[in-house]
């Protein structure tokens, strides 16, 4: 990847150019979540200024119709009030004047009556009289038969029109009890549904509750897995590093350049999996649209395939060299170290290429 020297600090071909694409690549990033971040707040501005634009319209809007509405009802009452006071003076002037007809009427026929009657003092007297016995027997009423019957028959329709109306209130009356049965029942049923869906709701809350518990405890030592697998793949010189505290210390400088062959080794493996990895994601990312790039993703898809093909030959022929060289260091030692090598080689090449 890149040399120290003595002033510089010399990157391999390339190199450069692949920080500059992730430099990129997350300043892409960082400006889409910006404009998705703003396009979020506009939108919400513009719900919150709709919201308060049609409430502030239903007031306003509200306002006005009680205006209308109450102007209306004055208009109303004082139509209202305008007829009923036409209606008593057209009644009054009515009564007025059927009155004054009367009256003239009645002056009239008096003043024939006394015109006719003048001279004969003994019809005068006769008409006192008479009317002295209608004030002495005012109680005593004659009707006739045929007036007596239809009186008679109007109080027999009556009395069969009470019974009807009658037998009506009494069939109203039990349909008014049987509804408030009905309508208790109903209460009932409702209030018994109603307790029954809260103990469901209670149960299932309490199920989901335990669910989420039994969850959190299922995942715990998955992650728990998880990063123990991560952290061991991630750091390979670790276990570089604790299996040459195995070895004995009896190996001197090709021991130790051994195991500095291992951990570079190592090193580039984890760095150009990680390039690749990157590699083949901005190709995704383009062949996608997601990422803007002038170049063709099946070209550099089949070039990143060669490369990665070519790098892999290059490096399994230095991990078959590095093996050799590993067996021939520890054929002089004692059997363990032998053995934790083997051990530690045989997981390396499983985990990393299998």
């Amino acid at each position: 990847m890149y040399q120290v020297g003595y002033t510089k600090l010399f990157f391999r071909t390339g190199q450069i150019g692949n920080l500059e694409d992730t430099r990129n690549r997350t300043l892409h990033g960082i400006l889409r979540v910006q404009s998705c971040f703003r396009g979020h707040q506009a939108r919400h501005h513009a719900r919150e200024r709709t919201r308060g634009v049609l409430t502030l319209q239903s007031f306003i809007r509200g306002e006005n119709a009680r205006q209308i509405y109450s102007s209306l009802l004055r208009k109303h009452r004082a139509a209202v009030v305008l007829q009923r006071n036409v209606r008593c003076w057209l009644a009054r002037r009515y009564f007025i004047n059927v009155r004054k007809a009367s009256v003239i009427i009645q002056s009239g026929i008096r003043g024939s009556l006394v015109r006719r009657c003048n001279g004969n003092i003994d019809l005068i007297n006769v008409l006192r009289e008479f009317e002295s016995k209608q004030e002495a027997h005012g109680d005593q009423i004659l009707i006739k038969a045929s007036v007596l019957a239809e009186l008679q028959r109007r109080i027999l329709k009556a009395e069969a029109t009470v019974r009807e109306k009658d037998e009506e209130n009494e069939m109203l009356h039990q349909r008014l009890q049987q509804y408030e049965n009905r309508w208790l029942e109903y209460e009932q049923k409702m209030k018994a549904m109603e307790e029954m869906w809260q103990k469901q709701m209670r149960s299932l809350q309490s199920s989901l509750s335990v669910a989420k518990k039994s969850l959190v405890l299922d995942e715990t030592p998955r992650m728990s897995d998880s990063s123990v697998d991560q952290s061991w793949e991630s750091n390979g010189n670790h276990h570089v590093s604790s299996g040459s505290q195995l070895v004995p210390h009896t190996g001197g400088r090709e021991m130790n350049a051994g195991l500095s062959v291992i951990s570079r080794l190592a090193e580039e493996f984890e760095q150009r999996s990680q390039v690749f990895a990157d590699d083949a994601k901005f190709l995704v990312e383009v062949k996608s649209g997601q990422a803007d790039a002038s170049l063709n993703p099946d070209m550099e898809l089949r070039r990143l395939k060669q490369n990665f093909d070519s790098w892999k030959k290059d490096f399994s022929g230095r991990m078959r060299e590095t093996k050799v060289i590993l067996n021939k260091l520890g054929n002089g030692n004692e059997s363990s170290p032998n053995s934790v090598k083997r051990k530690w080689w045989g997981r390396l090449n499983t985990s990393k290429f299998s």
